[in-house]
């Protein structure tokens, strides 16, 4: 195992950062370090810009001007930095009395009166991530939050991770989080079997675990048409809703306005009983897909994984069901949230 690498180096330097702006939230520091990296970024990262760009205009169909363009990529860089310095402030003013609007409560509230545990679908490259998890600490919900082994906040990198990663860097988002999630689950999502046994126990005890709908990590996946590409979706999830009847309840927290948050939980997707393992699988599958893209395309300045869109299906064609490709109607960016 290597001690350290150089990707650890610049993520210590900006945990340093991030601390800093924890500790001086209150002279707006942290406001100034998060556009400050976001400004630099957005002018150093060349290549990744015009991957945004280009990426952004094929999912709009070239409706978009460059003035549009560069504005939306803008947003997306600022909207990364924001998430990653929000990780470590668990109180926000503008998650303060009047700033939030919540809409779906009642479908988490309905899941833990059933008595079967609820699983939370967030996405882990869209929205204000952190935010959300925090909101729901404030109503007296207790999350179980579920990553793979080698996580480091948003700067996630496959393994094999060096000893900093393991002990320091990951470290220091886990605590962060501690502050408003009841448990974080670090676990290796590449053995199945220990991950199923850790999940099916919260739930069995009625918990509620929140796990990325669009992670890359797990065993088995159905593969998507998702903003203009192919992209491999695990089924996991489905998988334990089915066994434990715990419904997956998709989530997300959108900013609006500049001083207004939307966190919304979605209506709940349950697997079909009628339908053998794979269609049920797929069918929850292509309902989340729909919902993540039109909430990307509606607020497409919060999106901060443009420029790494898979490339364009050559098979034109979705795995399990093999039905033609539908695109969905683009829909009119809210230009109210790109800065």
């Amino acid at each position: 195992m290597q001690f350290i690498t150089p990707l650890d180096v610049y993520i210590l330097s900006v945990v340093a950062l991030i601390q800093l702006g924890a500790w001086f939230s209150y002279l707006g520091m942290r406001a100034i370090f998060v556009n400050t990296a976001a400004v630099l970024a957005y002018h150093f990262s060349r290549a990744k810009r015009r991957l945004s760009e280009q990426n952004l205009s094929e999912t709009f169909g070239n409706q978009l001007t460059k003035d549009q363009l560069r504005t939306i990529v803008k947003s997306s860089f600022y909207q990364f930095w924001l998430e990653a310095f929000s990780v470590a402030s668990p109180s926000f003013p503008e998650a303060g009395d009047g700033h939030v609007e919540i809409h779906g409560l009642e479908h988490l509230r309905q899941a833990i009166d059933n008595g079967k545990g609820a699983i939370l679908w967030e996405s882990s490259q869209f929205g204000r991530r952190s935010l959300m998890k925090q909101i729901l600490h404030r109503n007296g919900f207790r999350i179980r939050q579920v990553y793979g082994e080698n996580h480091a906040g948003g700067f996630y990198r496959p393994c094999p991770a060096s000893w900093v990663r393991r002990h320091m860097i990951k470290r220091f988002f886990d605590n962060c989080e501690r502050q408003y999630v009841a448990e974080i689950l670090n676990l290796p999502l590449w053995a199945p079997l220990p991950v199923i046994r850790v999940l099916l126990e919260r739930l069995k005890e009625n918990r509620i675990i929140c796990v990325a709908g669009d992670s890359t990590l797990g065993w088995n996946f159905v593969h998507k048409h998702f903003l203009g590409g192919d992209r491999a979706f695990s089924t996991g999830m489905v998988s334990l809703s089915r066994i434990t009847g715990a419904p997956i309840l998709p989530i997300f927290c959108v900013q609006k306005k500049k001083d207004r948050i939307a966190m919304i939980v979605e209506p709940p997707i349950r697997p079909d009983s009628n339908m053998d393992r794979d269609r049920a699988s797929e069918a929850c599958i292509t309902r989340y897909v729909d919902l993540l893209e039109s909430y990307i395309k509606k607020y497409p300045g919060q999106y901060y994984h443009w420029h790494r869109l898979a490339a364009p299906a050559v098979s034109g064609q979705d795995s399990v069901t093999q039905d033609p490709p539908v695109r969905a109607p683009v829909e009119t960016p809210d230009w109210s949230e790109v800065r």
